[in-house]
């Protein structure tokens, strides 16, 4: 039986039992798969995960440095391999087996489209990162290397678990106002500008023993609705149930 990667993971000490709970807490919330989740959470990096899928599915790990194989590339366009994050790796067995880079080797779907896509030739996955899969892209097919998170800060709001909810750009900084310019036109010398009127007072402050008196009259009448409100109730209740009828009521309350 093969054990699971949150496991294999709580076992390898990589993670421990609690950001396992809360990675576990964060999926059954949202959904997605736990691997992610973990990173996302920043409790691990995508390298150990990939590690530790690896052992876990017996599935060897991609390798995506250098320039990769043209000739693998050419089967598969650029924005096939985005919409189902691959990356053509090699050309084996005298052209008739693909190496392809997924994070998700075991996903038959996205195999047998390739299967199809590229003419019926046998499809032999490597398993990799996300991130790392979207960086082989943008450099084997638009010869551009992605920029790391350092060059330009961005906000990330996350949930009660930890986990990130939202990313995004930070706003731009608001202009200072006492940089803006003043007003410069000219004040006629025969009519001087009038002066400005005094600022409007602020209310007295209402003394603390004043305030303390009012919010207990407010308590004591919110509690004194509240008591008439649950005695009403519990005498229509009584008088549903036929304990005594409407006009017994009045007339003991009228006395």
């Amino acid at each position: 039986m093969r054990i699971r990667i949150g496991d294999l993971l709580v076992k390898a000490g990589v993670i421990t039992d609690a950001q396992l709970k809360a990675a576990l807490t964060e999926q059954g919330q949202w959904g997605g798969k736990l691997g992610d989740i973990l990173v996302r959470m920043e409790f691990l990096t995508e390298e150990v995960l990939v590690r530790a899928l690896s052992k876990q599915s017996g599935i060897p790990r991609a390798d995506l440095t250098g320039d990769g194989d043209a000739a693998a590339r050419d089967l598969i366009p650029p924005d096939v391999a985005e919409e189902f994050g691959v990356v053509p790796l090699a050309l084996q067995d005298e052209g008739r087996t693909l190496v392809v880079a997924m994070s998700d080797p075991l996903n038959l779907m996205v195999t047998d489209h390739l299967r199809s896509l590229t003419g019926g030739l046998r499809i032999v996955a490597q398993i990799a990162g996300t991130g790392a899969i979207r960086n082989a892209i943008s450099r084997w097919y638009r010869g551009q290397e992605l920029m790391g998170d350092e060059e330009e800060p961005s906000i990330k709001i996350t949930n009660n678990a930890g986990g990130t909810v939202a990313t995004g750009k930070p706003p731009p900084a608001p202009k200072d106002a006492s940089a803006t310019v003043p007003d410069q036109r000219p004040v006629s010398p025969q009519r001087p500008a009038p002066p400005r009127p005094p600022p409007p007072k602020a209310p007295p402050p209402v003394p603390a023993q004043q305030t303390s008196a009012v919010d207990v009259l407010r308590g004591v009448e919110e509690t004194q609705r509240r008591s008439v409100a649950a005695m009403r109730a519990m005498v229509e209740l009584l008088i549903e149930k036929g304990v005594f009828s409407r006009d017994e009521y009045l007339s003991r309350v009228k006395r």
